[in-house]
C-alpha cells in the first residue's frame, strides 16, 4: 500500500468557486487556484455540502467510515461539523470544510497527528501537502531556514509549528484553520475533556479499558493495511501491539533488528513472544558498514529528526516486509508516552488533589518510592520541588552543546500546547501530555511508506489520558495498566521488564570507524558555513574514546544527521 500523498491549493480569503477540482498531475499545483492532487490508491470521502475528508477514518467501533457524517444530527456550522468529526471518528485524515452559505473554507487535521499537513502561502493561495517534498516535486523552490535549524538543534524534542524550511509550517492536529480574512484558528480537540475528575479507576478497570481499546485500534488498522510485520523489540509496547493483533486473529509476523554484540540483542525475548503467540519471526543484525553518515535517515523531510542508525533499521525492516508480502511495519513508538511512563513525583500531586489524605494516597507514595528507587525523605523533597515548580512556568534551557552560542533563532510556537489546556493543579496530567507531545517527532503516520505507529491512535490516547496518573505506576512499576492488559497472552518475562537495550553500540561503532568523514562533513559542511557549529568543541568530541560515557558522541552524530538532511535540500 502506498503512503498517503496529497497536495491541494485553496484561495486565501476566498471561496471554492467551482469546487475542489481534481488535479491530474502534481505539477498542476503550481498554477491551480483551487484543486486537489491525490497519490495512487487513495480517494476522497464526501462530507456532503460541508466538504471532503482525505485519508482513513473509522467509527468508534473500528469500522471503516464510507460516510464520516453518517448519523450526525443537523449541524449548524463548520465548527459543529469539526466537533462531530473529532468526537465520532478517528484515524489519520484531514478535512476541507466549506460553509455552504459563504463558501468560505477551513482545514481540520485529525487530533492524532498520524497524517501530517504542511502549508505554504503563495500568490494569494494556501498550498497544503502531506509531505514538504511534494512542494518540490510540484516544481516549487525549497530552501533551508537556518534560523529554524538553529532553533531545532537547541530544542530538538519539542515539535514546532514552523519547520526548518523557508516559508513552510505545519498545521496543528485537532485545530480548525479558517482561511477567511480575520478569522482565528480554533482548538477542536480538548485534552482536558479526557483527564479524569475522580480517582475511582482501579488498575483492573484501567487494564480492561486499555485492552478493549487496543484491540479495536489494531483490528481497524490491520483491516486497513492487511498483512503486517511488527517491529518487535521485546519490550512492553511493541509486545502489546502483537498481543492485540493476536487476540483479534489478524495476520502478522515479527521482526527484530539487533546489535552484533549482546548489549542490544533482544532476540531471546522476541523468540519467547513469537512462540507464545504462535507467529513467525525474523531476526537480523545491524550491518555497521551499511550505515552511511552522508545519507539522511529522513531526506527531504520537514526537519532533521532522524538518527543515524534508522536508515539501516528501515532497510532491514523493509526486507522483512518483502519476505512475507506485508504492506507495513507496525511499531511500538509512542508507547512509553501514551502509557504515561513518568519517573517523577507528579502522580503523587494528582493523587493528593483527588484522593486527599487516605490509605490509598499512602499506597501511591510507596509505589512511587519503588518506581523511582527513592527513599521516603528523598521522595518528599521531590514532591515539594514538583509542587513548587507547578506554581511557575518552567522552560527547559536550550541545548547549546557543540553549537556556536545561542545565535539567531526564529520565533515559533509549539505544534501543540495541550498542557496549557489543563489546570495547573493537574500536575501529573500535564506531565502526561508533555510526554505525548515529546513523541511527535518519533511516530510514523500514513505519510510513511514503511512504518506505522498505531499506539498514537486518537482513541487509545484518549483512553490513556482518562486513567489517573498514579494508576500507571501502581505496584511500583511503570505502565502498569498496559502490562496488565495482555498479561494472559504475553510471557511474564516481557510484562515484567523494566529496562530494554538499544542500538548504543551501533552508534558508537559508526563514531569510531568514521571519524575522518564525520569531521569533514561538519568542518566543511553547510552547518559550519552558516556559523552554527563550535568547531573546536567538535574536534574535542571527535577525540573522545568511543566507549566514553559522554553524551557529546550522540550530539555529534545528531549534528552529522542534520548536515546530511540539509544537503538533501541543497
Amino acid at each position: 500500500m502506498k503512503p498517503l500523498d496529497a497536495a491541494l491549493a485553496l484561495q486565501l480569503h476566498g471561496g471554492l468557486g467551482e469546487g475542489l477540482v481534481p488535479l491530474r498531475q502534481l505539477r498542476d499545483l503550481r498554477a491551480a487556484r483551487s484543486g486537489l492532487w491525490l497519490g495512487e490508491g487513495w480517494s476522497v470521502r464526501s462530507l456532503g455540502a460541508w466538504g471532503w475528508l482525505v485519508g482513513c477514518s473509522f467509527d468508534r467501533d473500528g469500522n471503516v467510515l464510507v460516510d464520516p457524517l453518517a448519523g450526525a444530527p443537523a449541524l449548524a456550522d463548520r465548527s459543529a461539523v469539526a466537533h462531530w468529526l473529532v468526537r465520532h471518528t478517528w484515524g489519520a485524515w484531514f478535512a476541507v470544510l466549506v460553509d455552504p452559505r459563504s463558501e468560505s473554507v477551513a482545514i481540520l487535521r485529525d487530533p492524532s497527528g498520524l497524517l501530517p499537513l504542511y502549508r505554504r502561502i503563495d500568490a494569494g493561495r494556501c498550498l497544503l501537502a502531506t509531505a514538504p517534498a511534494l512542494f518540490a516535486q510540484a516544481g516549487m523552490a525549497m530552501s533551508v531556514s537556518w534560523p529554524h535549524v538553529r532553533q531545532f538543534l537547541q530544542d530538538p524534542e519539542r515539535r514546532q509549528r514552523a519547520t526548518c524550511l523557508v516559508g513552510v509550517d505545519e498545521l496543528s492536529p485537532g485545530v480548525l484553520y479558517p482561511l477567511e480574512q480575520g478569522a482565528h484558528q480554533v482548538a477542536i480537540w480538548q485534552p482536558a475533556l479526557h483527564v479524569p475528575a475522580s480517582g475511582d479507576v482501579t488498575l483492573a478497570v484501567a487494564a480492561q479499558r486499555v485492552r478493549d481499546c487496543a484491540r479495536m485500534v489494531m483490528r481497524a488498522w490491520s483491516g486497513h493495511f492487511g498483512q503486517v510485520v511488527v517491529a518487535a523489540s521485546g519490550g512492553v509496547d511493541s509486545s502489546l501491539v502483537c498481543a492485540a493483533l493476536a487476540v483479534e486473529q489478524r495476520p502478522f509476523s515479527c521482526a527484530t533488528v539487533s546489535t552484533p554484540d549482546p548489549s542490544g540483542d533482544e532476540t531471546a525475548y522476541v523468540a519467547r513472544l513469537a512462540a507464545r503467540l504462535d507467529v513467525s519471526w525474523r531476526a537480523a543484525h545491524y550491518e555497521i558498514a551499511a550505515i552511511d553518515p552522508g545519507a539522511a535517515s529522513f531526506a527531504h523531510s520537514a526537519r532533521p529528526v532522524g538518527k543515524m542508525f534508522v536508515g539501516e533499521l528501515r532497510r532491514q525492516l523493509g526486507e522483512a516486509c518483502a519476505a512475507v508480502g506485508a504492506a507495513r511495519v507496525f511499531d511500538g513508538n509512542g508507547g512509553d508516552n501514551v502509557f504515561c511512563f513518568l519517573h517523577s513525583a507528579a502522580p503523587f500531586l494528582d493523587a493528593w488533589r483527588t484522593l486527599g489524605p487516605s490509605r490509598q494516597l499512602a499506597e501511591v507514595f510507596v509505589d512511587l518510592c519503588r518506581l523511582t528507587g527513592a527513599d521516603a525523605p528523598t521522595l518528599v523533597r521531590a514532591i515539594l520541588r514538583q509542587w513548587w515548580r507547578r506554581q511557575r512556568y518552567a522552560r527547559c534551557a536550550p541545548n547549546l552543546g557543540l553549537l556556536a552560542g545561542p545565535g539567531e533563532t526564529a520565533p515559533s510556537l509549539p505544534l501543540t500546547d495541550w498542557e496549557a489546556q489543563v489546570p495547573m493543579t493537574a500536575t501529573g496530567a500535564r506531565a502526561h501530555l508533555r510526554l505525548i507531545e515529546a513523541a511527535q517527532h518519533h511516530v510514523h503516520g500514513l505519510d510513511d511508506p514503511l512504518r506505522f505507529s498505531p499506539l498514537f491512535s486518537q482513541p487509545l490516547v484518549e483512553t490513556c489520558l482518562g486513567i489517573p496518573t498514579w494508576v500507571w505506576c501502581q505496584g511500583g512499576i511503570n505502565r502498569a495498566p498496559a502490562r496488565a492488559a495482555f498479561a494472559a497472552e504475553l510471557p511474564a518475562a516481557i510484562t515484567g521488564r523494566v529496562a530494554k537495550a538499544g542500538p548504543d553500540t551501533v552508534m558508537r561503532a559508526v563514531f569510531a570507524r568514521g571519524r575522518v568523514r564525520l569531521r569533514a562533513m561538519l568542518h566543511d559542511g553547510l552547518l559550519a558555513g552558516q556559523g552554527l557549529l563550535d568547531l573546536a568543541a567538535i574536534n574535542a568530541a571527535l577525540a573522545l574514546d568511543p566507549q566514553a560515557d559522554d553524551d557529546r558522541i550522540y550530539r555529534l552524530l545528531d549534528l552529522v544527521e542534520a548536515e546530511a538532511w540539509a544537503r538533501s535540500w541543497s
